[in-house]
């Protein structure tokens, strides 16, 4: 009898929380296609549905006469407006912390200086941060249902491990752990790559939003990759996937960190991209400073993005040889260059991409920008909370 109890609350649960992913994907959907979708009754539908409603998480709209005939149906929306997660990246020059509801709308938004710091000191950055973003009047009366938090390398997502950051001279960290040591009234903390989480703004945000496979290639002061498979984050076995800086673009070309020539992260990081504009023009410019120089006719400056968007078009072919997506996604710090970049690496890319002719990649900028990673970290926080077989959704009663 233990065993079939603890069954009907498994699939009670299971079942609430589908509901609830149902009304997320589809806003105004009734309680009779939320029934046909899951597979239950619609009376089991309709006393999940009062249960969710008086937690407060389901609202129920006025009737809409429809095309069928008999009584109307009732839309069913999620009640975003009480809602709230929060997305955190570490980035080399700074921590970036957003207030998003569970449609990545971003309500507000926090950053600090984080440069080159030791794991301690960037934590004590990130409680600063949170402090200012939970104080905002945005926030006031929602519920704080969790944190994503993005990190630049490798992550043993199962143990919120951050394996090796290089560019920061992290290894081996238990960021999870003291994330939540520090900030023990955040219900949920979840840890992952950068990249990944800047996939998973696209897949759930995103224009081609729920697409089934995509490739997002992030461009900032390092490099990194993030795969969507069947619906799904592609991490490895081990956690390496889309760590593809380190690819070869330039045999012959400037030495790495890493201690080969010609990788990705020193021809198309922001950093090196800074570095050569810098050498061109005397001092250092932002993205809006090189597009302005380049719209004034700097010719020096036009035929190095250009040869950059040539290595950014090498990179991207070799990407789609392995791959194969159908839709590749580029952000980052280099995407903001815009056209000036992505003309000639989609001249090059076509050159390069074996069976151009039978096959078509649908190359983006990314829609989000800078804060692609930590809103995607704050939407993972939302899909792994709706995911989550263990325990049931959280009582909406704790305010941020």
């Amino acid at each position: 009898m233990r065993g079939l109890a603890g069954e009907k609350t498994l699939l009670k649960r299971l079942n609430r929380a589908a509901i609830l992913r149902l009304v997320w994907e589809h806003p105004g959907i009734s309680r009779s296609a939320v029934a046909g979708k899951i597979g239950i009754t619609k009376s089991t539908v309709s006393q999940l549905v009062a249960e969710l409603e008086s937690e407060r998480w389901l609202s129920s709209g006025a009737g809409g006469a429809g095309h069928a005939p008999g009584r109307p149906s009732i839309p069913l929306t999620l009640n975003a407006n009480q809602l709230v997660l929060i997305g955190v990246e570490f980035g080399l020059e700074s921590i970036n912390a957003v207030a998003v509801d569970p449609f990545g709308c971003v309500l507000a938004q926090c950053k600090v200086a984080g440069k080159h710091l030791r794991v301690e000191v960037a934590l004590k950055q990130l409680a600063k941060a949170l402090k200012i973003l939970r104080s905002s009047p945005a926030l006031k009366g929602r519920t704080l249902l969790g944190m994503g938090v993005g990190v630049p390398g490798p992550v043993d997502v199962a143990r919120g491990l951050l394996l090796h950051a290089p560019n920061q001279g992290w290894k081996n960290v238990p960021i999870q752990q003291m994330i939540l040591a520090q900030t023990p009234d955040i219900p949920r903390v979840f840890v992952d790559n950068d990249a990944n989480l800047a996939a998973f703004a696209e897949y759930m945000f995103g224009a081609h939003k729920h697409s089934a496979d995509l490739l997002y290639l992030y461009l900032n002061d390092g490099i990194g990759g993030g795969l969507i498979l069947e619906h799904g984050l592609y991490r490895g076995r081990l956690g390496f996937a889309g760590e593809v800086g380190h690819m070869n673009v330039l045999p012959d070309g400037p030495c790495c960190s890493c201690g080969s020539h010609g990788c990705a992260e020193t021809l198309l990081s922001w950093r090196s991209v800074r570095a050569t504009v810098k050498g061109l023009t005397g001092r250092e410019l932002s993205i809006l400073e090189i597009l302005e120089a380049l719209r004034g006719g700097n010719d020096d400056l036009q035929r190095s993005i250009a040869q950059t968007g040539k290595y950014l078009g090498i990179f991207l072919g070799s990407l789609a040889n392995i791959f194969d997506p159908k839709l590749l996604i580029v952000g980052g710090s280099i995407a903001d260059l815009g056209d000036a970049i992505l003309e000639p690496a989609l001249l090059e890319m076509k050159q390069r991409m074996f069976g151009a002719e039978f096959r078509s990649v649908t190359v983006q900028r990314c829609a989000f920008s800078s804060n692609a990673c930590a809103i995607g970290a704050a939407g993972y926080a939302f899909h792994d909370l709706l995911q989550n077989k263990s325990a049931d959704l959280p009582r909406l009663e704790q305010s941020v």
